[in-house]
């Protein structure tokens, strides 16, 4: 039996609770001021089998940040709750630790900018080392673009400033020499995350849109017992260092843009979304570390090369109304864009060296979709609107039972799998699509007053050399499976001191239901 709280970390006292202990860094804070159990990330396959516990070890970075996204909309949803506050920081923090190396796995560029990577998990991934006390468990310097949350960081970030106190610098982990750390550099270190991920992706992409499931950071320390020292992690992005190595995990394959990187799309469609501004122009760098000036890079610019992808290369025009569906229900004529089979062009690159996956797995194809919530100066808002009512006009759900999903038949159409994987990046998709992840006021930087209509600057408008056009109405986009704890907690309304989580679980009746109202998402919660 598991005699410590596990987390990321290996079945042994203190690996998941002491930063100095291997895998690097803190997975789990085992103790709270509210007398609460321990909060972190967890093993990355649950349930634990103690049997085969070696197979269960160490977190996952990709699932650890989408379930705390999850938890700071529950907490808001909630009213954000003292105690369920404490849990949710006391996750962030562990993530920080665990998952982008808090606070000493970092690299200097020249200018002295740190640079936190972020990991495949509490183990391994980013630039944890090839050798030493905290080696790495799987092979050294690999990375994956689909992994990069940009949104998550910078959601962690503003809800630890808006909901810090100043007791809670106790969960902190210590650096290695000792000394404190603090709130300040863990908010540098997600915004670090946060450029470190930019600048990676734009040397593992196309201008198609297409992204590698895996490139190389290579940027070895003079010693293995350092965590920290001057160093480039994209100086040779896509490769494993300078002699063109590989690496890959999950089966799918190094460069090339597959399952894994299949994500980055609707990943970067939440960055635009909920931080329109910050995310409109990253600092990016050269091959040395150097600010490139002449380099744009951005979410909206990466979502922009999908949508002229998709308007330049399909045998239909999407932005029209039932143009790509004339006399047949597949969707053939939208592959066109990334299907190697009707040659589908700039899918490869410096960036992405390999062959794509099949744009029929819907996988690959759902993600894509999310791209057009940004808007693109060539093509009008009601064409982007219509290119988006052609995606989600692909599967057909007349047979579909709403309320019961086993009594019904399922969905039909080429690429409407109902499959974990496949269902989930559609599900993820067409949320997004539909105007379902909503920034939470007070805490996200750009909030619309009208979530119907927005509008967009001049000066935002993507330069990709072609000709100028019409600028089009944004698309706001939610984290949709938060819905039933939005209806469940709906309208709690307290007066005086904010009601704990466990005041609230208190005053449900026997139907279950909440019977006192709280604000479902109104921003207002503890302050600092």
């Amino acid at each position: 039996d598991l005699a410590q709280p596990f987390g990321g970390g290996e079945n042994k006292s203190e690996s998941a609770t002491k930063a100095d202990t291997w895998p690097y860094g803190i997975s789990t804070v085992e103790w709270s001021h509210h007398k609460l159990a321990p909060a972190g990330v967890p093993a990355w396959k649950f349930p634990i089998n103690n049997s085969e516990i070696l197979g269960y070890e160490g977190s996952a970075a990709d699932g650890d940040q989408d379930a705390i996204l999850g938890m700071v909309y529950t907490s808001q949803a909630l009213g954000n709750p003292s105690d369920f506050v404490d849990t949710v920081v006391r996750s962030i923090i562990s993530f920080a630790s665990a998952d982008l190396g808090f606070p000493d796995l970092y690299r200097t560029l020249p200018g002295g900018e740190k640079v936190f990577v972020p990991k495949l998990g509490s183990m391994w991934g980013g630039l944890t080392p090839p050798h030493g006390k905290y080696k790495t468990s799987q092979q050294a310097w690999c990375y994956s673009p689909g992994y990069f949350a940009p949104a998550h960081y910078r959601t962690f970030r503003d809800f630890l400033k808006r909901h810090w106190r100043k007791n809670f610098k106790d969960y902190l982990p210590p650096h290695l020499d000792g000394s404190k750390s603090t709130l300040k550099e863990m908010l540098e270190a997600f915004d670090s995350a946060v450029v470190a991920g930019y600048n990676i992706m734009y040397y593992s992409s196309c201008s198609s849109g297409t992204v590698s499931n895996w490139v190389g950071v290579e940027a070895p320390c003079e010693h293995d017992s350092q965590l920290h020292c001057p160093g480039v992690p994209w100086k040779h992005t896509p490769y494993v260092g300078s002699e063109g190595g590989t690496c890959a995990q999950s089966g799918t394959r190094f460069g090339a843009f597959g399952a894994d990187a299949s994500r980055s799309a609707w990943r970067m469609a939440m960055d635009y979304v909920l931080y329109r501004e910050e995310s409109h122009d990253v600092t990016i760098y050269d091959r040395h570390g150097q600010v490139d000036a002449e380099a744009k890079f951005g979410a909206q610019r990466f979502l922009n090369r999908i949508v002229v992808q998709y308007s330049t290369s399909t045998a239909c025009d999407g932005g029209e109304p039932g143009a790509c569906f004339i006399n047949t229900t597949s969707p053939y004529r939208l592959a066109n864009a990334y299907d190697l089979k009707f040659n589908a062009t700039n899918t490869t690159c410096e960036g992405v060296p390999n062959e794509p996956e099949s744009w029929w797995a819907g996988f690959m194809a759902y993600p894509t979709f999310t791209a057009f919530v940004a808007p693109y100066d060539e093509i009008g808002a009601e064409q982007m609107t219509n290119w988006m009512d052609t995606f989600a006009s692909i599967c057909n759900f007349s047979e579909v039972n709403l309320q019961d999903f086993t009594k019904g038949k399922k969905p039909k159409g080429n690429i409407c799998l109902t499959s974990y994987f496949e269902a989930s990046q559609a599900v993820i998709a067409t949320m997004i699509m539909a105007d379902n992840l909503r920034p939470i006021p007070k805490l996200h930087t750009w909030v619309p007053k009208h979530v119907e209509k927005v509008a967009i600057r001049k000066e935002e408008v993507v330069d990709l050399g072609l000709p100028k056009g019409t600028n089009s109405a944004g698309v706001i986009v939610v984290f949709g499976a938060l819905a039933a704890v939005a209806a469940f907690v709906g309208g709690v309304k307290h007066r005086g001191r904010r009601l704990t989580y466990r005041e609230l679980a208190q005053t449900q009746g026997e139907s279950g239901k909440i019977s006192v109202e709280a604000p479902l998402v109104t921003g207002v919660g503890d302050q600092a």
